[in-house]
């Protein structure tokens, strides 16, 4: 007869042991993603046409060209090791970049400033961010909760500079209600969501 100290369950390995590559494809999937996004925030940033929709497209795009290389970094690392504490190093990499492009993509949509770009871009990061919004561990709740704090910071600076900014080549008057309007609507939802899920965050677990 079995003992209780030797009946012993073995326990499922959390989600982002899973995910760690096991493949070589896998470790390059992520990177190689983010740089054709990145690609392609460029080429819509030039579609647009003026010199600040260019410049918001030409940061993001080097954004996504950083996000490649540290997403690799990691992912070969957990790769080659095959531990948890490399697995866990690259899940939180991968997190921080997933909110943190978000957050990105729902502040450069505004700032571009046509009306179906800032809704597509709202929507489109609001959605990548909320990817993370699932998880139960503190570290992707709190990032979730810095990600819309940082929305709402992005989008206080654009209603100032909307209210403020005199109407000129770079602020058409188009511009200035988008920036306006959406800022104020952005700011709203994202603190909402960011007091939400901080709240969350206190209660999960570390990992």
């Amino acid at each position: 007869m079995q003992t209780d100290d030797e009946e012993q369950v073995d326990e499922a390995p959390p989600g982002w042991v899973l995910r760690t590559p096991t493949r070589y494809r896998e470790v390059i999937g992520l990177p190689v993603l983010a740089l054709v996004l990145a690609a392609v925030a460029v080429v819509v940033g030039m579609a647009f046409g003026d010199e600040l929709a260019m410049g918001t497209g030409a940061a993001t795009g080097a954004f996504g060209v950083v996000s490649a290389v540290v997403l690799f970094v990691a992912a070969r690392r957990a790769y080659l090791e095959q531990t948890w504490g490399a697995s866990w190093d690259l899940h939180r990499v991968r997190v921080v970049v997933g909110v943190t492009a978000g957050a990105a993509l729902m502040v450069a949509s505004l700032v571009v400033g046509l009306p179906i770009a800032a809704s597509i871009g709202i929507f489109g990061g609001f959605s990548q961010i909320g990817r993370y919004a699932r998880s139960v561990t503190r570290f992707d709740l709190s990032a979730v909760a810095w990600a819309f704090l940082v929305v709402v910071l992005g989008c206080a600076v654009l209603v100032v500079l909307g209210l403020t900014v005199p109407e000129q080549t770079v602020l058409p008057g188009w511009r200035a209600v988008v920036w306006v309007g959406g800022g104020i609507a952005g700011a709203v939802f994202a603190a909402v969501l960011a007091l939400v899920h901080a709240r969350r965050a206190r209660r999960a677990p570390l990992r």
